[in-house]
């Protein structure tokens, strides 16, 4: 409960600082807000967990590289359904693939999930029920492994070590 008030008032600084009008009022405004967003979350997010400052302030650097390779894999996907889209004839091979995926937490799996569905040519479709397996969508399957091999060690990889 304490840290969902604690990330409520982040919340409420940041409503401040996107809507423009620094004030107590608007603060106080963001903050409940904040709280009432957070509220459905939480079986989402354990905030009872019993993380120390020491150990979020190490993960900024893992989420930043993160990040990095999200970006990366995000523009190779997009120039090779661009290559995809200006061919004149269209060959392509839509197909679903199963994915077995090593993360355990509800962040973790979301968080891979949302990186497939970010890069373009994916899209995660469903989440088996013993959450040990994500279904997606490509726009070209030319070999199933190759795909898959690829969300493994290319994306995974680095989700997990910045949110697990």
């Amino acid at each position: 409960m304490k840290k969902c008030f604690i990330y409520s008032i982040a919340l409420g600084f940041i409503w401040c600082f996107v809507s423009g009008n620094i004030s107590p009022g608007n603060f106080l405004i963001g903050t409940i807000l904040g709280y009432l967003l957070l509220r459905p979350l939480r079986v989402l997010y354990d905030f009872e967990a019993r993380d120390s400052l020491v150990v979020r302030l190490q993960q900024i650097p893992k989420q930043i590289k993160y990040f990095s390779k999200l970006i990366v894999e995000i523009i190779k996907a997009s120039i090779a359904v661009a290559k995809i889209i200006i061919q004149p004839n269209i060959d392509i091979k839509p197909g679903i693939i199963s994915v077995p995926i090593s993360a355990k937490t509800n962040v973790g799996i979301t968080a891979i999930a949302n990186t497939i569905t970010l890069t373009p040519g994916t899209l995660t479709i469903d989440v088996s029920d013993d959450r040990s397996t994500l279904y997606v969508h490509c726009i070209d399957i030319d070999d199933s492994d190759k795909v898959r091999d690829s969300i493994r060690e290319e994306l995974e990889e680095y989700v997990l070590e910045a949110f697990e």
